[in-house]
């Protein structure tokens, strides 16, 4: 089965880009059919929870909704709307950084150029778009489902992958001086954003994940075989002020550092 009328949109926070792209494009030729074009993800977002876009052109960074952000929420919103099936979505981006293209590539997009990218390249990837959308609509064969559905559904839980890299990022760097926005430009999503994940996800704060995967850290080193010193712990977990270590400690374990030490080595 073949689906007929693709719809598509660009999003690019620079007019002159969004004007380039909807003038060069030969998206009559492609029997594609361009239906809006948006400054940024969020005004994109509004449009497409009232009206189907098949594919998306779209930039990475932009204000008040990033590219990035923009994919994460359209597979979300399949989670709780099934019948919402996502857009193939190809990036344009000016950023020669391969963590965007790795990015991208995990959250579903179906390709990622890099900026000036050739009219006929775009092209290519938009016919590789259409590709996607009529693999998507034909049926299940018996076999199973193919290699690009099986993507499709590693992709369906963008918001989970972003918030497991996140944790993994504190459990390893748990001992800097860390900052919520320090995780989200290192997933190239806005701190807002990654704020709202980490309740979604865990129903806790970036403060409170933070704060038990020290206090865990804390408390094995405490009671291990290193013997090392309670100054030399708080500055591990990444409070180099004893006094503030010992005061955060007592604060979550009720207890000093001292005083747990003491109380394991008397049990």
């Amino acid at each position: 089965m073949t689906k007929h009328g693709y719809r598509a949109a660009i999003i690019d926070d620079e007019a002159w880009i969004r004007e380039g792209l909807s003038e060069y494009i030969g998206w009559s030729k492609l029997g594609i059919e361009l239906v809006r074009v948006f400054q940024d993800g969020a005004e994109a977002y509004a449009y497409f929870e009232r009206e189907s876009v098949d594919i998306v052109l779209s930039d990475i960074r932009m204000p008040n909704m990033t590219g990035l952000e923009l994919l994460a929420k359209l597979h979300e919103r399949r989670s709780v709307r099934p019948e919402c099936t996502p857009p193939k979505v190809i990036f344009l981006s000016g950023f020669e950084d391969f963590k965007y293209a790795q990015e991208a590539l995990r959250l579903g997009a179906i390709d990622y150029l890099l900026k000036p990218t050739e009219v006929e390249e775009i092209e290519a990837a938009l016919l590789k778009a259409k590709r996607r959308v009529d693999e998507a609509q034909a049926p299940a064969t018996p076999n199973g489902p193919s290699e690009n559905e099986g993507a499709a559904v590693n992709a369906e839980e963008p918001g989970s992958y972003l918030i497991k890299k996140a944790i993994h990022l504190l459990t390893t760097r748990y001992g800097e001086e860390l900052h919520l926005a320090d995780i989200a430009n290192e997933l190239f999503i806005t701190p807002n954003y990654l704020s709202r994940l980490f309740r979604q996800e865990t129903g806790k704060s970036f403060v409170e994940l933070l704060s038990e995967i020290r206090m865990d850290k804390a408390r094995a080193l405490l009671l291990s075989e290193e013997g090392m010193k309670i100054y030399e712990v708080g500055a591990a977990v990444g409070y180099p002020n004893p006094r503030y270590f010992s005061e955060w400690f007592h604060k979550n374990a009720g207890m000093t550092p001292g005083e747990y030490r003491n109380a394991h080595y008397r049990s």
